[in-house]
């Protein structure tokens, strides 16, 4: 016997935007732009009008000045942990 309840579903929690290789802002990664590789905080993610994710982010090293990476460039990636 299964029993109907009245009540709306309970929201989802909303996930942040992720890309095609699951990267979501707050998340680490290793980026190799021109043969440099550089670990970098993601702190934006852009979906162009091609559908191409484009990424904001602040290298972890003061000496790095790319301030931008597309998900091609991107090398390992780890996520922040989910509360």
């Amino acid at each position: 016997m299964s029993q109907t309840t009245l009540l709306p579903a309970p929201p989802e929690p909303l996930s942040p935007r992720r890309s095609s290789k699951g990267i979501a802002p707050g998340d680490i990664v290793e980026v190799d732009k021109k043969g440099r590789r550089f670990h970098a905080l993601v702190v934006e993610l852009e979906q162009g009008e091609s559908g191409r994710f484009q990424l904001s982010v602040r290298p972890l090293d003061s000496r790095i000045s790319y301030r931008q990476a597309t998900v091609r460039e991107v090398v390992a990636v780890w996520r922040r942990a989910g509360r």
